[in-house]
């Protein structure tokens, strides 16, 4: 175990030692180094080293604190416990790491590179690495010296995109001013992920901090380290995607629009059909669909409510295959939610809240009929 501060080298004790051992030792130096025993020199800063060491060391829980800290910081950055704060991401100061960013930027007469650690959730974090990888590949390249140096930065963010022990002395640091602050679930879950991080040897004391806190908390959910890494080949990804597709239109011998068809028609149809409301609120049919272009429903938007131009059947899908929801008379006023990437089909609403599909050429812009009181479309 660290000693940090040298506390336990300071009273001359291991780090193991129990606390009648800390208090034996502490007696015999102090008589030692006392400034009224000792006449020889001035020992009143060796004494005052014992009495720090020895009132933070004969305390369970400081002794235990200063052990935890010990694993994650040195002489040169240990805090000052009594104005630690959390290292946070917005609001968020429970799920947060340390996000590894390699950076090279060059030029064709000078380029740079350099490291830094960022403390992020998981949504930010996979945000940069995506922003870091991007401007790696495109901007790394343009110079001798930083040829090397990119695919090196490529290279480690791919494979460390989290720094270990920078995330362990995020999540033991945050654990503590949680539980300074009396926040004890947010302190147990800060321990529980810090346990998966943290060498075997370093787990009991840690272990210990939690079981003092004696509250109950679920772990917060795992990273997908797999995304992390992932995002480092947006680039090559989107430019192999840019080579094969037209490379594959030319080999069939069609055009963009049959190249579309081709690619956006299915044997099965893998996803349901899902109208968003302003509110947050979702509503999904029991039916299956194909790719709708969806519009958020806002039942105070008068410019979505459009009106059947004839007598239309409503469709459960976007083809003239699927069953017939309802036979609307002309003039109907109806909800668009969304319409097919052809624009053949328009997806609506009608008055009992149930959304099917109608030819987009048979709707125009507009109330038509009166809208029934109670209509779903409408506030």
């Amino acid at each position: 175990m660290k000693d940090a501060l040298g506390y336990y080298q300071i009273l001359q004790v291991s780090p193991t030692a129990g606390f009648e051992e800390i208090k034996r030792s502490y007696r015999d130096l102090a008589k030692r180094w006392h400034p009224d025993y000792n006449k020889d020199r001035d020992t009143t800063d060796i004494f005052q080293e014992l009495s720090v060491a020895y009132e933070t060391l004969s305390n369970e829980d400081s002794r235990r604190i200063y052990d935890i800290l010990s694993q994650v910081y040195g002489k040169e950055n240990y805090p000052d416990i009594e104005s630690m704060t959390l290292f946070k991401d917005g609001d968020e100061g429970v799920a947060v790491r340390a996000v590894n960013l390699h950076e090279v930027r060059a030029w064709f007469a000078s380029y740079r590179s350099g490291s830094s650690f960022t403390t992020a959730a998981y949504p930010r974090a996979l945000r940069l690495t995506a922003k870091t990888a991007v401007l790696n590949w495109l901007a790394g390249w343009w110079h001798p010296k930083a040829f090397l140096a990119n695919i090196k930065a490529l290279r480690d963010n791919f494979k460390y995109p989290l720094s270990r022990q920078e995330s362990l002395r995020i999540l033991l640091h945050n654990m503590i001013v949680y539980a300074r602050e009396g926040q004890t679930v947010p302190s147990r879950k800060c321990g529980l992920q810090a346990l998966e991080l943290a060498p075997a040897e370093n787990r009991p004391v840690i272990e210990a901090f939690i079981d003092g806190l004696n509250v109950k908390a679920a772990r917060p959910k795992n990273w997908n380290i797999v995304a992390l890494r992932c995002s480092q080949l947006i680039v090559p990804v989107i430019l192999l995607a840019a080579i094969m597709f037209p490379a594959a239109g030319s080999y069939l011998n069609l055009n963009e629009a049959e190249l579309w068809s081709l690619f956006s028609q299915k044997d099965e149809i893998d996803y349901y059909q899902q109208v968003n409301f302003g509110g947050g609120q979702e509503s999904v049919d029991d039916v299956v669909v194909g790719k709708i272009m969806s519009i958020p429903v806002d039942k105070s938007d008068s410019s979505k409510l459009y009106h059947l131009l004839k007598e239309s059947k409503i469709m459960y899908g976007p083809s003239a295959d699927f069953d017939v929801i309802k036979i609307l008379p002309a003039a109907t006023t109806v909800r668009l939610t969304g319409y097919t990437p052809d624009n053949v089909w328009a997806r609506v609403m009608i008055d009992n809240g149930e959304t099917g599909f109608v030819y987009y050429e048979d709707i125009a812009q507009g109330i038509g009929k009166e809208i029934p009181f109670g209509s779903s479309i409408i506030e």
